[in-house]
């Protein structure tokens, strides 16, 4: 197909479904990164990492200081994205695994409004019937002498200029619904180019090793290439007229690879940036303290698309939050993390308000271990930085202590987010917690048996 870049409006026309003299319905655009934490970005107060189109997307927009994937794996938390059911409810589970059948999902709501519903690049949900997008394949070549196990190169968002060119020149009486899911910042990540190891901030859940250091500045240049093709993207929306009527999105499917993130209920593994830009109706510079889960996209979507509210979902539409007309949201969130494959196969579920989180281990007899901990073949990453951990806890009681807290879990965990943000304080046994604590055990009880969520 010959495209051209000639500037249209797009998605301008107000079809019959609409009816006469209602107002244009906006485009929705999601570009979803991969394992990008939630405070690695310049807007979100990190004074080293370089993310000056995250940055602009947020003075542009609204930034969400509380948004909440409801898994910490990849397939459960977009299948949560897409489906406005959490995992439970929705089927998918297991990392790799697949919805139940006859599960509704975006693609549904979306196309019975009219919408050109698309996905490029990485899917990572299942089954097709659930997720009936139309696939369009923009995944960047391989880099000669690069090591990418475990994903794609990234977004190739030359594919993604074209798929606009195209829709704007023939199709700009459709509205469009464009996911965009990078494999960027995911591991195995890019050589460090342009960071000093020495200088970045860790956290207190990682151990300060040289390699660690290593491992964290290759991570860091990851995000930072990832924040490139945002750019581009931004460009080629701006291109092709589909910037001002466009509601832009940017966040993540969970948090980064590291312990006590990804594969976790803890802030780190659960908590994500989230951008939302839409010119005339998002007022620019915002940012927003309300509570959103992941459940509240696709509700979210189908409202701004002019679907009204959906029925029978695990989340609601947070449109009134993105014109200012709400402060808050959400009074809690939800989330399940089960196994992936024969790896990470520590089951949690977690509730967590505005400052408790509550977490309940359904095997805390067995020793957490995952990629992070068992993975050899990943360089400068994963279990050569972990045993660099296990040789200082030898002989660094702090390192111990760290190690214990990663791999030794009770069978409930308790923290004051706002005291103790890195949930590192368990609180759960504490007589001035029990009031806290009895609470949202009973919370717990009633949500799980409200989604129909078994042991397993």
């Amino acid at each position: 197909m010959n495209l051209t870049r000639r500037k249209f409006a797009a998605c301008l026309g107000a079809g019959a479904a609409m009816g006469a003299g209602n107002p244009q319905r906006p485009n929705v655009v999601l570009y979803l990164s991969d394992d990008h934490g939630w405070d690695l970005a310049g807007c979100y107060g990190n004074p080293v990492i370089r993310t000056p189109n995250i940055d602009a997307l947020a003075r542009q927009g609204m930034r969400f200081t509380r948004a909440f994937a409801a898994a910490p794996t990849c397939s459960p938390s977009r299948a949560v994205l897409y489906t406005g059911l959490y995992s439970p409810r929705n089927g998918l589970m297991d990392n790799h695994a697949g919805c139940k059948p006859g599960v509704k999902s975006i693609t549904h709501y979306m196309k019975s409004l009219g919408y050109r519903t698309v996905l490029a690049n990485k899917i990572h949900v299942k089954p097709v019937e659930v997720f009936d997008f139309e696939y369009v394949k923009a995944t960047l070549p391989n880099v000669p002498g690069r090591q990418r196990h475990y994903r794609d190169e990234g977004l190739d968002t030359a594919v993604v200029d074209r798929v606009l060119a195209e829709h704007a020149r023939n199709r700009r009486d459709q509205p469009l619904c464009l996911i965009l899911a990078d494999s960027g910042p995911h591991v195995v990540w890019e050589p460090n180019r342009i960071y000093d190891p020495a200088k970045l901030p860790l956290p207190p859940i990682v151990a300060d090793t040289p390699i660690t250091r290593a491992a964290m500045a290759n991570y860091y240049q990851d995000i930072t290439t990832t924040d490139q093709r945002l750019g581009q993207v931004m460009g080629s929306l701006k291109r092709h007229g589909f910037e001002e009527n466009t509601l832009l999105i940017y966040t993540s499917d969970q948090g980064p690879e590291w312990p006590r993130s990804k594969w976790t209920t803890y802030d780190a593994g659960l908590r994500v940036p989230f951008i939302a830009r839409w010119p005339g109706r998002v007022a620019a510079g915002a940012v927003t303290d309300a509570m959103i889960s992941f459940a509240d996209v696709t509700p979210t979507f189908a409202d701004v698309a002019g679907g009204g509210p959906l029925k029978d979902l695990d989340g609601s539409s947070f449109k009134t939050v993105l014109q200012g007309k709400a402060a808050s949201f959400r009074r809690e969130i939800y989330a399940t993390h089960s196994r992936d494959g024969d790896k990470n196969v520590f089951p949690q579920r977690a509730i967590r308000d505005v400052r408790y989180k509550y977490i309940l281990n359904l095997h805390p007899e067995r020793k957490w271990t995952t990629h992070f901990t068992l993975v050899p073949e990943i360089p400068v990453s994963h279990k050569a930085v972990y045993d660099t951990w296990i040789e200082r806890a030898k002989s660094d009681a702090a390192t111990a202590r760290l190690i214990d807290l990663i791999e030794r879990h009770p069978a409930e965990e308790l923290y004051d987010t706002q005291t103790d943000p890195h949930e590192m304080r368990n609180l759960a046994g504490k007589p001035e917690a029990g009031p806290v604590l009895s609470r949202m055990r009973e919370r717990m009880k009633q949500v799980r048996a409200q989604l129909g969520d078994v042991d397993e």
